[in-house]
């Protein structure tokens, strides 16, 4: 005969007190955890998102350092308008050469004794030049329309923000030359030349230094005053170089740059008539 059933306990019944705890402080701590992110997502619905404040309003498209520098000269030229309406100057981006010759920066260095007292630029070079729009075909800046201290404030403003925005926006750029137009009669030319190794934070470029833009009603608004002037002076002074064209041993193209110096400032000046 068979042996009596007896009837199973319920599951509740079967569950040892130990574990019945272990499952409440399970169910406890997943509580939390809901709660929790709860909270968080609450957190990221309602809070206030502040975006660091863009380096410029601008940007270059391109993908290639060349295009990148030509729309940047394209841009920085679109910014500085003469008395008139027209652009202040046009301006040229391209690699550092002499017509269609690669060139390099070189500058008389005492210390450089391996290269026979002569510092030779490193590293990737971009040249612009800034060209006035006089119909003598010089490049100069009309001075029947702006002054002398005006333009030269202004194109050494947009020398140092071509410069600026080439480290930027185009990471293979180790050096920037920019060539300067003459803002008086029979200056010598002139070059502002930027290390990349110089500026560790090209952010500077908002310097208080405002580009010129044409009002509607043809007046000019952001025309440099006095003090600004002398800002633009004192920044960009130690980067503004005399240049001669000349070549190395291998006929390799060279931009040989010298600091003005007080003594040029002693030499008999020539009076055209």
């Amino acid at each position: 005969m068979a042996a009596p059933v007896t009837p199973e306990a319920p599951a509740a019944e079967r569950v040892p007190k130990m574990h019945r705890r272990r499952f409440a402080l399970l169910y406890a701590g997943l509580a939390l955890l809901l709660l929790g992110g709860a909270a968080i997502g609450l957190h990221l619905a309602t809070r206030t998102i502040v975006k660091p404040k863009p380096w410029a309003s601008w940007a270059p498209l391109e993908t290639s350092p060349e295009a990148r520098v030509r729309e940047i000269a394209n841009h920085v030229q679109n910014l500085y308008i003469a008395p008139g309406g027209k652009d202040l100057t046009t301006v040229r981006g391209g690699p550092l050469s002499v017509g269609s010759d690669p060139a390099v920066l070189v500058k008389p260095d005492a210390s450089a004794t391996a290269t026979g007292g002569y510092k030779f630029f490193s590293g990737p070079s971009v040249e612009y030049q800034l060209c006035g729009n006089t119909t003598k075909g010089n490049c100069a800046i009309d001075q029947k329309k702006i002054t002398p201290n005006a333009s030269g404030a202004l194109t050494r403003r947009m020398a140092y923000e071509l410069a600026l925005m080439t480290f930027h926006y185009v990471p293979e750029v180790k050096n920037v030359a920019v060539l300067l137009p003459a803002v008086v009669k029979g200056q010598k030319a002139r070059m502002l030349v930027i290390e990349r190794s110089d500026f560790k934070d090209p952010k500077s470029l908002s310097a208080g230094l405002v580009p010129i833009r044409e009002k509607k009603d043809g007046q000019n608004d952001g025309m440099p005053n006095s003090s600004q002037a002398t800002r633009i002076a004192k920044i960009t002074d130690p980067l503004i170089f005399h240049y001669e064209v000349t070549a190395t041993s291998d006929n390799q193209p060279v931009y040989l740059i010298t600091p003005l110096l007080i003594s040029d400032t002693g030499k008999a000046a020539k009076i055209t008539g």
